[in-house]
């Protein structure tokens, strides 16, 4: 065997470690495509599992209760508190449906963003909430969201 018969073995080599080189890596993103999306998938819903434990408590609940009829007939320190609520709510929807396609994970685009539409829907369904979306947007404190109002369609 002279030298350019052992270097054209190795440069086969070379290729074939190259290859399976490639294949691992594809591999591993995957697997860490997989984990990031059950990562988000479990932070996204424990931001929703705080915000109900917070509506459990009874200070909030009396305040949302209230706001849910009329956000006008609030006190000055309800209103902050139920604006904080809704912004909050506003937020986690509007993430949840323009991640949909990423953290979806097993469970489908569609029903995802279907998911958040309905909640969102029903949580914009009482005089209360919009009330106090509109009187954010006049005070120019958020802005007109043409995705929020293309996920409730009464807004």
């Amino acid at each position: 065997m002279d030298l350019l018969e052992i270097g054209a073995i190795a440069q086969i080599f070379g290729a074939i470690a190259i290859l399976v080189s490639l294949i691992f890596v594809v591999i591993e993103l995957r697997k860490n495509l997989k984990q990031n999306n059950i990562a988000n998938s479990l932070q996204r819903a424990i931001e929703l599992e705080k915000l109900n434990y917070k509506q459990m408590e009874g200070d909030m609940a009396k305040v949302i209760a209230k706001a849910q009829s009329s956000y006008n007939k609030l006190e000055n320190y309800e209103k902050v508190q139920f604006e904080a609520f809704v912004l909050q709510k506003i937020s986690i929807a509007l993430r949840g449906y323009r991640f949909a396609e990423e953290s979806a994970f097993k469970i489908g685009t569609s029903y995802l963003r279907d998911r958040v539409r309905i909640n969102t829907s029903e949580f914009f369904s009482s005089d209360g909430v919009r009330e106090c979306y509109e009187n954010l947007l006049e005070r120019k404190l958020i802005n007109d969201d043409k995705l929020l109002r293309k996920i409730v369609s009464g807004l």
